[in-house]
């Protein structure tokens, strides 16, 4: 076994507390390659609501769909295909869309997390071969402690929302109009990319909330039905991921039209700077 197989215990991991953090074979230089990159992409002035010379409204400066050298060989390294692929028990995975985030120390500020899920997943998708869900690939491009804006879960709330829904479980919870989504014909047919707030959530006594640390090289996977949320960086460096959602190729997933359009139009794109031998990852279905 080398050492960056997938072990039985971390799948079980992620199985039980909905999120996992593993090594990686990233390498120091392409790693420090990114991280330049994110410095000169993602200033704080990047974002629009930033003021010049004011108070930065934003700290987390965020930018989709890369198509830099440095990101794209990120992208296509085997091992993430390989994870995913054992997390949700497939042969074959696409690419549903990438980010890049860059969150910067805010000076003075408390500690806060928003806490969400970006999809409801009943016990039957929790447990059918391959899994009926998307997968959240966070790749840390810098180290993470717990003052240096963590992502933060509740372990294994992804099974607790999944009891409680039952047999029937519910995909949207918020207001819905048929022509706004992608693969989305009724609110149970089946599960979708959409944010549940914790007004959405059941009454249920969920964990304490866990900071996912990490060392930069590593990557977290989540299950996006996961309670967790992204938290302030009240610590003194940056904070830097490049997130890559993956599903199942055989399966389908609900989209808001405007997030699936603007995956079709990064996909080609995205397979013209990828190796010949990667380009699979990023291709179109359904």
């Amino acid at each position: 076994m080398s050492d960056y197989d997938i072990t039985d215990d971390q799948i079980e991991a992620f199985e039980r507390d909905g999120a996992v953090t593993v090594d990686t074979p990233l390498t120091s230089q392409l790693l420090a390659d990114a991280s330049w990159l994110m410095n000169r992409l993602l200033p704080l002035s990047a974002d629009e609501r930033n003021p010049p010379g004011g108070k930065p409204q934003r700290y987390r400066i965020g930018r989709s769909y890369p198509l830099e050298a440095p990101f794209v060989r990120i992208i296509e390294e085997p091992f993430f295909e390989l994870l995913a692929k054992r997390l949700m028990h497939t042969d074959s995975v696409v690419m549903t869309s990438t980010s890049l985030k860059n969150t910067h120390p805010q000076p003075g500020a408390e500690f806060e997390i928003g806490e969400h899920t970006d999809m409801t997943l009943g016990l039957a998708d929790l447990a059918s071969i391959p899994r009926r869900m998307s997968l959240g690939l966070f790749i840390w491009i810098s180290d993470v402690d717990e003052k240096c804006a963590p992502l933060m879960i509740r372990p294994g709330s992804h099974r607790q929302i999944a009891q409680a829904m039952g047999d029937k479980p519910r995909y949207i919870h918020g207001p819905w109009e048929k022509d706004n989504f992608t693969n989305v014909p009724d609110v149970h047919a089946l599960p979708v990319v959409i944010a549940r707030l914790p007004d959405q959530w059941p009454d249920l006594e969920y964990a304490q909330l866990v900071a996912c640390t990490a060392r930069a090289g590593q990557v977290t996977a989540l299950n996006p039905a996961t309670i967790h949320g992204a938290s302030t960086n009240v610590g003194k460096a940056h904070r830097k991921s490049l997130n890559i959602g993956v599903r199942p190729k055989s399966i389908e997933i609900g989209e808001t039209k405007t997030r699936d359009d603007a995956t079709k139009a990064y996909l080609p794109r995205l397979r013209k700077v990828l190796s010949r031998d990667r380009r699979h990852i990023a291709l179109e279905t359904g």
